[in-house]
């Protein structure tokens, strides 16, 4: 569950939140409800090999990266956040060449988008029913075949659009499955700065995969950089092949997906904690990033062109990576959950500063300290997932992360329909304070922080 916006996916606490480290039980059961029992034929899952890490200090990435497992799933991970990317622009370019017509570019572009809402709660039960190993390589290998078919000279554009919405399709259980096993793999601080080194490494590799998809068109073919991306894939799944073991399915299937999704859904806003999580993370999220669907727009309102809107762009996406360097790395645990609160409200709240002063040299700073401000999401992301008994990781990350999607969406919608009728500027920076004091209102009403 990570902030989304045009430049990135997506997206806190000790192990002594995690349900599943406080009780003891097998297969993450909580107080009181029967262990989970584990498939004859298969060991239990070995302790995480990251070092232990003292609660004085934050975990460095030196402590992460010595679990052998996260190297693997980080750099499948990496591979497959930059597959998608090249895709994207691929595709884009292949359907103008191929149509001339923007609507259709627009579309390829914007279909990836679409599993998340369509699809995500349903599909990320997956990771929870299956082997999380299995499905990551399933995933991987299925988007491999797909992407490689779209490369097919002659191809038919609905045919093409089509195929791309069913390979997208699958990024929702494979993030489920990497998010829900990365759980098992670091514990404690580990997790938390090995979530925010994935947010980081997902923030630049969609800016990468960006300029590397153009730059693979120019150098080959529209259909020789979609092959260079299936290539992407096979790879991925060889990483995860190889340096990910096999674990017990964690859950055993209720036999209808409905009810594993109702379950997640259940879990999520039934209790205080995790609900008060979720609705700061979206609140926050859709009122900071809302601008970047009318950034064309702002864009023109403070004289510039295309090169304001990269700019614009980048310099948010900026923000975040710092941030999540900062957040993510340098801070204590304890001062990295006191400032949960404070970032999710500044984080939309200072776009408010736009309301009196619509210039580049006012929005370039706001944009950045906005930006790394968001990154408060890395704490909570990981405190949600590591609050969740293990069975339940898949179809909860979910319902969390298509929800998210879904109000981003939303916010995008609201943010154009009110720059009709009133200032870019002033519709930015009234999402902004609205965001800001409704984020703030959630997260005094709820316990969101670790104890």
């Amino acid at each position: 569950m990570a902030p989304t916006g045009s430049t990135s996916a997506s997206p806190a606490a000790p192990g002594s939140n995690s349900p599943s480290a406080e009780s003891g039980l097998p297969g993450g059961a909580l107080p009181g409800e029967a262990p989970v029992p584990e498939p004859p034929g298969i060991a239990p899952p070995e302790p995480a090999t990251a070092p232990p890490v003292s609660e004085a200090r934050p975990a460095s990435y030196h402590d992460v990266f010595a679990a052998t497992e996260f190297r693997f799933v980080f750099s499948s991970t990496m591979l497959s956040v930059l597959g998608d990317q090249l895709a994207k622009i691929a595709l884009s370019i292949l359907v103008f060449q191929r149509t001339s017509s923007p609507l259709l570019t627009a579309l390829s572009y914007a279909i990836s988008y679409l599993p998340w809402v369509l699809g995500g709660p349903v599909l990320s039960t997956l990771a929870d029913r299956l082997s999380r190993r299995r499905v990551m390589l399933f995933c991987d290998v299925v988007r491999a075949v797909l992407v490689a078919l779209l490369a097919i000279p002659g191809f038919p554009i609905p045919a093409l659009l089509v195929v791309l919405l069913i390979a997208s399709m699958f990024t929702p259980p494979f993030e489920s499955a990497r998010s829900a096993i990365s759980t098992e793999i670091l514990t404690g601080d580990a997790y938390v700065v090995g979530n925010g080194l994935v947010g980081t490494g997902t923030q630049l590799c969609n800016v990468f995969g960006l300029f590397l998809g153009g730059a693979l068109v120019a150098m080959t073919s529209a259909r020789g950089a979609l092959l260079i991306d299936a290539a992407t894939f096979i790879v991925s799944a060889g990483l995860v092949l190889i340096g990910v073991r096999e674990r017990p399915v964690p859950a055993q299937s209720s036999g209808s997906p409905w009810r594993d999704i109702s379950a997640g859904a259940r879990l999520v806003f039934g209790d205080a904690r995790l609900r008060g999580i979720v609705l700061t993370v979206w609140i926050s999220c859709v009122c900071t990033f809302a601008w970047e669907g009318i950034v064309a727009p702002w864009a023109k309102s403070i004289g510039g062109g295309a090169k304001t809107v990269g700019l614009l762009l980048g310099i948010s996406a900026a923000g975040m990576v710092v941030g999540s360097i900062i957040i993510g790395r340098f801070c204590p645990p304890k001062v990295r959950n006191r400032l949960i609160l404070p970032l999710a409200v500044l984080a939309p709240a200072l776009l408010g500063v736009l309301l009196i002063g619509d210039r580049l040299s006012v929005a370039i700073p706001v944009l950045v300290i906005s930006g790394i401000s968001a990154a408060f999401a890395i704490p909570l992301n990981a405190l949600f997932m590591q609050s969740l008994p293990i069975e339940l990781r898949g179809r909860a990350f979910g319902v969390a992360q298509g929800g998210l999607q879904a109000i981003q969406g939303l916010g995008v919608l609201i943010a154009g329909a009110l720059a009709t009728t009133i200032s870019v500027s002033t519709t930015i920076g009234l999402l902004g304070l609205i965001g800001g004091a409704a984020t703030l209102v959630i997260g005094l009403a709820q316990p969101i922080r670790a104890k």
